[in-house]
C-alpha cells in the first residue's frame, strides 16, 4: 500500500504550507564545509566568521555498547527502509511533504549575543526537539558536547583523538561517505578508539536541494551501509546535515529512520584550509562563545583546531566545564 494513499487531503494541505518559517540570521550560517568533491578547493563565500553557520575491522564493542547502539531491525515499506519499532505516520509525513516539497526549509545557524550566553539559533529549539533534533543541552551546568565534522582525511585525526584520550573526553565524529572510501583506516581508529562515529551524508551536498525520498535515503542509508561493511558493526544513528541545510520533512525522514539530527551551538570559521584563523583569534572565539550545555562543532580537517585542542580543553577544564558525549543529551530538558 502507498503510503500516500493512508492520508487525508487536510494533513497533506498542513504539510504542504508549512508550519514553520525558518530564516537564517544575518551572516549566522556555516557554508563550504569539507569540501567533498575537491577538498582542495573550498568555497570563500562565507558570510559570517562566526556561527556554523577512522580498529581493526573487528571492533571491540561491549555486550552493552553494542545493545544501547544498535537501533534494532530494519524493515521496508512502501521501498522506505526504516527501523521496525517506527510508526508508520511519521514515515508517511515525511514521505508525502519531501515528495510535495512540503514543510520549512532551515539553514541553520547561531547569533551570540554576549561572551559565554546561551546562543539565539534560528529555529525554536521546542520545535526542533519535537524532530529529534538538538542544537544544545538546556542547563545551568557546566557540560558541553565535543563533535567533529570529518569530511575527508586532512592527516590531524590521530593526533586530535591522542588529545582527547589525554583529557579523557569523550567526542563524536560525523564522517561522510567520500571519508569512508577514501581513508577507511582512519574510521576504523575512531571506532577502536571508543569513539562514536555519526552520519555527515555520503557527498556533503547542500540537503536543501535533495527534493526525492530517494535522493534523501540515498544521502543516509549509504554512509550506514558503508559504516557497517567496514566495522561489523552497526552505526550509531547520529545524522548532521552538512552545512545545517534541511528541511521539516527530512528531519521527519531522519527521525523516522531513528536517527537523531545534532546541529550545534558553537563553532567558528575554521573548514577554510586556506584561510585558517590564527590560534590566538580561535581561542579567543571558541572561549567567549562556550556555554552551558554547548554542543561544539570543529572540524578534524583544521590545522588550528588540531594545534589549539589540549590548550582550548585545558582552559575549559580550568573554567569548571566537563565533557559529555551525545549519547547523555537529556530528552526532557526542554520540557521540564
Amino acid at each position: 500500500m502507498k503510503f500516500g494513499k493512508l492520508f487525508t487531503e487536510g494533513i497533506m494541505t498542513i504539510l504542504l504550507t508549512g508550519a514553520l518559517t525558518v530564516s537564517s540570521f544575518a551572516g549566522a550560517t556555516h557554508k563550504g564545509v569539507d569540501h567533498i568533491n575537491n577538498p582542495k578547493e573550498v568555497s570563500s563565500d562565507v558570510p559570517m566568521p562566526g556561527a556554523e553557520n577512522e580498529q581493526s575491522s573487528e571492533v571491540e564493542v561491549s555486550e552493552t555498547e553494542s545493545a544501547e547502539k544498535d537501533s534494532g531491525p530494519v524493515t521496508v515499506i512502501d521501498g522506505i527502509r526504516v527501523p521496525a519499532f517506527v510508526k508508520s505516520d511519521e514515515a508517511i509525513q515525511a514521505d508525502l511533504a519531501l515528495l510535495s516539497g512540503g514543510g520549512a526549509n532551515m539553514d541553520w545557524g547561531n547569533y551570540y549575543p554576549s561572551a559565554n550566553s546561551v546562543p539565539v539559533g534560528n529555529a525554536d529549539e521546542r520545535w526542533l526537539r519535537s524532530l529529534d533534533t538538538y542544537s544544545r543541552e538546556n542547563t545551568t551546568d557546566k557540560v558541553c558536547y565535543l563533535t567533529f565534522d570529518l569530511g575527508y582525511e586532512n592527516g590531524h585525526t590521530m593526533s586530535i583523538m591522542e588529545t582527547l584520550r589525554k583529557h579523557n573526553a569523550p567526542a563524536t565524529f560525523f564522517v561522510t561517505g567520500a571519508c569512508l572510501k577514501s581513508a577507511p583506516e582512519i574510521v576504523l581508529a575512531i571506532a577502536k578508539n571508543g569513539f562514536t562515529v555519526g552520519n555527515h551524508t555520503l557527498s556533503h551536498k547542500n540537503m536543501s536541494n535533495v527534493t526525492t525520498k530517494e535522493m534523501f535515503f540515498n544521502e543516509v542509508n549509504t554512509v550506514e551501509e558503508q559504516y557497517e561493511a567496514l566495522t561489523g558493526h552497526p552505526m550509531v544513528r547520529y545524522y548532521r546535515p552538512p552545512e545545517g541545510k534541511s528541511s521539516q520533512a527530512q528531519l521527519m525522514l531522519a527521525r523516522a529512520m531513528g536517527y537523531k539530527t545534532m546541529l550545534w551551538s558553537v563553532a567558528y570559521k575554521d573548514y577554510d584550509e586556506k584561510a585558517q584563523p590564527s590560534r590566538e583569534s580561535a581561542l579567543a572565539t571558541l572561549n567567549k562563545r562556550i556555554h552551558p550545555g554547548a554542543i561544539v562543532l570543529l572540524h578534524a580537517t583544521s590545522s588550528t583546531n588540531t594545534a589549539i585542542l589540549d590548550e582550548l580543553l585545558t582552559g575549559w577544564e580550568s573554567a569548571g566545564y566537563t565533557f559529555k558525549s551525545l549519547d547523555e543529551l537529556p530528552e526532557n530538558d526542554w520540557f521540564i
